[in-house]
């Protein structure tokens, strides 16, 4: 089938010609269609029967153009293949936490899924000040889940084929090769809110020395091309590659993980930093928000803080786990030695630590990017009192900086808590 882009019309009569649908709906008569994407790549649609409301998916539509700049903007629809790759191997090692795809077409760049209409943007959520106890938790499993079976530490020593190990991994890097995407982050997220750069939005109210503490350090500057390198070049693990509080949609007993579209294989700390990042934005916000809604922002700050740990602390203790525990099942004769299980723990100590030190760097970059940077964070972006915008996009733009500086020396989430919190306290 040659594409064409669906719309709220076109999209019934493409659901009701696969065969799949018919084990969704038990009749095609009445649906209804909502175009709900508010990102800034893709189409979605809500399709449900309103006989039976519970007879509902999402079906998700790329074009080639990027979303929130317009046809002006070209950008291949491929990128739903990346997607629809990711989707379907974080099902495998995590099933609890993706939906369910129920089809997949290439040639019309789509997906058709699980409707988690029980579930909300975390993002929006938090906002409103709700808190998501196991959220954390299940985040800790799926960074660690996704990290440790896509790397080589367990895809080279799988088989007892020893002398051949590395062929299926080198494979799997091919097939992510989401060329167009990663460019998008270089740029993004890496390059252009280090400089004066015209795609750069700022707070009205934000002050220039705060920006140039930014635009113009030379050592931030580096850190920034160093993470930026090894994010174009080290395929460490497959990757979401765009995890953040808007990609996760919950409720108080379910977390699922969903638009991977920039999925790839690179920098393990990638995600782990996305995630970071994006959750002490939250931290920040949470200082205005919560007074707004009449509460005192302690709470649920602390709240937010304690997640931040739980996530990180839960990853790398049950990074640690996985990989052990594979040692044990494949005995990979590395090991073999007197003293090999002393050092098969120190290696696994000190690549966990490394890890956390990109990811410590990552979220720092993804602070800077957010603040200066195109395509915002509702969390403070929304905030309409812009002079209380730019004073907490001042301590986004601080605490991301000293993150940067220092990620190379920073090795436990509580180090990262003791720099939020000195710029921006409880």
């Amino acid at each position: 089938m040659a594409y064409y882009q669906l719309d709220e019309t076109k999209v019934e009569d493409y659901v009701k010609n696969l065969p799949s649908m018919k084990k969704i709906f038990s009749s095609f008569d009445n649906l209804e269609t909502k175009e709900i994407g508010d990102g800034n790549l893709n189409y979605v649609y809500f399709i449900t029967n309103k006989d039976k409301p519970e007879e509902t998916i999402i079906l998700k539509q790329a074009v080639p153009f990027l979303r929130c700049v317009g046809e002006d903007s070209p950008l291949s629809k491929d990128r739903m293949n990346f997607e629809i790759m990711a989707l379907r191997k974080e099902s495998e090692l995590c099933p609890d936490l993706v939906p369910e795809i129920y089809h997949d077409d290439k040639e019309m760049a789509l997906v058709i899924m699980q409707n988690l209409n029980k579930h909300k943007i975390m993002r929006g959520e938090m906002n409103l000040g709700k808190k998501f106890p196991k959220m954390p938790g299940h985040m800790a499993t799926f960074l660690a889940r996704t990290m440790f079976f896509s790397s080589d530490w367990y895809m080279t020593s799988k088989t007892e084929n020893w002398d051949a190990m590395g062929v299926e991994k080198k494979e799997r890097v091919k097939e992510f090769v989401n060329g167009e995407l990663c460019t998008l982050t270089e740029n993004y997220i890496f390059s252009y809110p280090f400089y004066d750069q015209e795609t750069n939005e700022y707070s009205p109210d934000l002050p220039q020395d705060v920006i140039d503490m930014i635009q113009k350090d030379g050592a931030l500057k580096v850190a920034a091309a160093e993470l930026k390198y090894k994010f174009m070049n080290n395929a460490e693990a497959m990757l979401h590659g765009d995890l953040h509080t808007g990609s996760l949609m919950v409720n108080e007993e379910e977390t699922f993980v969903i638009d991977p579209e920039f999925s790839f294989y690179g920098p393990a700390g990638f995600d782990v930093g996305l995630l970071m990042g994006n959750m002490l934005l939250a931290y920040i916000a949470q200082g205005y928000r919560q007074k707004q809604l009449g509460n005192d922002p302690k709470d649920y700050r602390a709240w937010v803080i304690d997640a931040i740990k739980e996530i990180n602390n839960g990853f790398m203790k049950e990074y640690d786990a996985l990989w052990k525990k594979h040692q044990d099942e494949v005995e990979y004769p590395y090991w073999n030695f007197e003293g090999g299980a002393e050092a098969f723990a120190q290696l696994r100590k000190n690549e966990i630590i490394r890890i956390f030190k990109d990811a410590v760097g990552i979220a720092g970059t993804v602070m800077i990017r957010r603040t200066l940077g195109l395509a915002k964070v509702s969390d403070i972006a929304d905030i309409q009192d812009t002079k209380a915008r730019a004073e907490l996009d001042t301590e986004a733009l601080k605490i991301g900086r000293q993150l940067l500086l220092n990620y190379k020396n920073i090795e436990t989430i509580e180090e990262v808590v003791k720099i939020a919190q000195e710029v921006s306290p409880l």
